[in-house]
């Protein structure tokens, strides 16, 4: 993946300099947040386009608005202070007129066929070329407001009706910098089947109800950089809606990512798969807020009140074929699995079959967890995941196993939703634990427990092609140990190896 080309997309994205300024207040808007300035705005955002593109200006203040369409060459810019305060009523976001057309990866409503989505939004584009969001204002969502109170959408159909903060469908060379986006509805942004997303030093805050995501990708020539994740749902979140089409060329780096899901999370949508993803340099911790999950308590073997379920999770479960992944120089704190990479089955579709996950390189990983769910590779028989390299990485654990509750043999479980927790609360390694991986190299690894722990470090169960080298234990007295089940061609110092 070239870096040039993601410096091309900026200095695209770039076309402020050249912007004619639309002042929102000389179309009506109000400074208010009560009185809606719905129209007003959409009156800036037309006439700036019709005009050529340019600037439409949210100065200080607040403005109450519902859908607002994005047009091409538009760039929103909210002045410092400034806040797009979302409307609290669902009549305000009708049912956009998406042309786009695309699958779903949910078997409760999947079809075989290509849809029309059905969304709500408060701000829009599909289609669209050189649009930004820019500037030190606030985009609040408002989705803490009684009529967004719909519930999961695991749970219910009526809950897709709350609208997304920001949807873009279609669109090329979006950008999107400094601004603050808070309290959506739903998920908080959605960039779907577009090409050249670049997102940089934005802050997130997205806590007020169900299904609260940071950023949703399904999109290729992405760049995110330099930007704060604070969510109760996934943080950053790759997608693949279509059989069709990869989410491709990806590059996330440089964030900080707090969340009371998964921080990095490719899937679960996965018809089509990921290609060519680079992740570095980024910090990951729980959320600071936790108003709906409670982990702790519905868990087991859970340390702290708060905690990520997933630092780095890469699932590929929907058909679709993932490659070229890589991740560098990840910090984890209060994280229950550090590292959770899935190969699964859970559409049974006859084009499953051809699904693949393959090629993913992590290094630099430092981690400290607090649950019995170590980091695992799996796939499922007959599919194994293949050709992953770990190097450089620690990983501290809680620790605290007893001897009679050691796990040796685990449900394949490769039709269920994909989650840290899927297999149980207790797994059979306290590191790392890999089942039907082809090609598994892991090199300078360490492996600690905070208490002592009857777990072997690693395990391994049906691997072929494994290479171990440099595995230590943070602890003198306690050396450590490998347990192989039903592997091909291991090469490890063999004083490791604790079973065949």
């Amino acid at each position: 993946m070239k870096k040039t080309l993601f410096i091309a997309l900026l200095i695209g994205l770039s076309f402020s300099a050249r912007a004619v300024e639309f002042n929102i207040l000389d179309f009506g808007a109000r400074c208010s947040d009560s009185e809606l300035s719905t129209q007003a705005i959409q009156r800036a955002i037309d006439s700036c386009s019709a005009a050529g593109g340019g600037r439409v200006v949210v100065p200080s203040g607040t403005f109450r608005t519902g859908t607002l369409v994005l047009r091409d060459r538009v760039e929103l810019h909210l002045s410092r202070d400034a806040v797009l305060l979302g409307s609290d009523r669902l009549e305000d976001y009708p049912f956009l007129d998406v042309r786009f057309k695309t699958r779903f990866a949910d078997k409760s409503y999947y079809t075989g066929r290509r849809e029309l989505l059905r969304y709500r939004a408060l701000l829009f584009a599909e289609g669209c070329r050189e649009i930004a969001l820019t500037g030190e204002g606030c985009v609040d969502g408002n989705g803490g407001a009684e009529p967004f109170q719909l519930g999961n959408d695991a749970g219910s159909r009526a809950s897709l009706e709350r609208p997304i903060l920001i949807l873009m469908i279609d669109c090329r060379q979006v950008s999107l910098r400094d601004v603050r986006l808070r309290n959506s509805a739903y998920w908080m942004q959605c960039y779907l089947a577009c090409d050249g997303v670049a997102v940089s030093g934005i802050r997130v805050f997205n806590h007020c109800n169900f299904n609260n995501d940071g950023i949703d990708i399904d999109s290729r020539n992405v760049w995110i950089e330099d930007c704060e994740f604070d969510t109760d749902d996934d943080a950053i979140c790759l997608k693949s809606h279509d059989p069709d089409r990869w989410c491709e060329q990806v590059v996330i780096r440089n964030c900080t990512v707090r969340s009371n899901c998964n921080g990095v999370k490719l899937g679960t949508g996965s018809l089509g798969g990921f290609r060519n993803i680079r992740i570095e340099n980024i910090y990951l911790r729980a959320a600071s807020r936790n108003r709906i999950r409670h982990w702790q308590r519905d868990l087991e073997h859970i340390d702290l009140p708060n905690t990520m379920l997933s630092g780095l999770a890469v699932e590929t479960v929907d058909g679709g074929v993932s490659e070229n992944i890589e991740a560098v120089n990840l910090w984890m704190e209060q994280v229950q699995t550090p590292i959770f990479i899935k190969l699964g089955n859970r559409m049974s579709r006859e084009d499953s079959l051809k699904t693949s996950l393959r090629n993913i390189r992590i290094s630099n990983v430092r981690a400290t967890s607090h649950s019995r769910m170590c980091s695992s590779i799996t796939g499922w028989p007959g599919h194994p995941v293949e050709n992953v390299s770990l190097s450089n990485i620690q990983l501290r654990t809680t620790g605290g196993t007893r001897s009679d509750e050691v796990v040796t043999s685990v449900p394949e479980c490769e039709t269920e939703y994909p989650e840290n927790n899927m297999f149980g609360f207790t797994l059979p390694a306290s590191g790392l634990w890999a089942r039907h991986v082809a090609g598994l190299h892991v090199e300078n690894a360490c492996f600690e427990v905070c208490t002592p722990d009857a777990r072997p470090d690693v395990v391994l169960q049906r691997v072929t092609d494994a290479g171990l080298s440099r595995i230590r234990t943070g602890s003198e007295s306690r050396r450590p140990v490998l347990r192989v089940d039903s592997c091909q061609r291991v090469d490890c110092d063999a004083s490791l190896v604790l079973s065949h």
